[in-house]
């Protein structure tokens, strides 16, 4: 019974643990402009992690982080994505996994 109990408990913490990793690698923002394939979104504070020239996961996809700026993160998505998304949504983004597909 003692094992039991302790093997629940390891797995509470672990998964405790993976939410609090979770949510420390992403934020949501408000999308300001739409311009092309350029999206601005404005966020209360944006994460360290978010870097000119690095790529994020949002709406399905990987777009390249293109500038940031105080509180707004410019991304350029593909065009297709882009057409799909509504200025003053809310848009959620992620860090990247890190293992994405490159092109060739």
């Amino acid at each position: 019974m003692k094992k039991i109990m302790m093997s629940i408990a390891a797995a509470l913490v672990a998964l405790s643990m993976a939410a609090v990793a979770f949510a420390s690698g992403s934020f949501s923002g408000k999308v300001t402009k739409i311009d092309g394939a350029k999206v601005t979104v404005k966020a209360d504070k944006v994460p360290a992690w978010v870097k000119k020239g690095g790529s994020v996961s949002a709406m399905g996809g990987s777009p390249k982080v293109l500038d940031v700026k105080g509180d707004e993160v410019t991304l350029r998505f593909g065009k297709a994505k882009a057409e799909k998304i509504k200025a003053d949504s809310t848009m959620q983004i992620h860090e990247a996994a890190g293992d994405e597909l490159q092109g060739c």
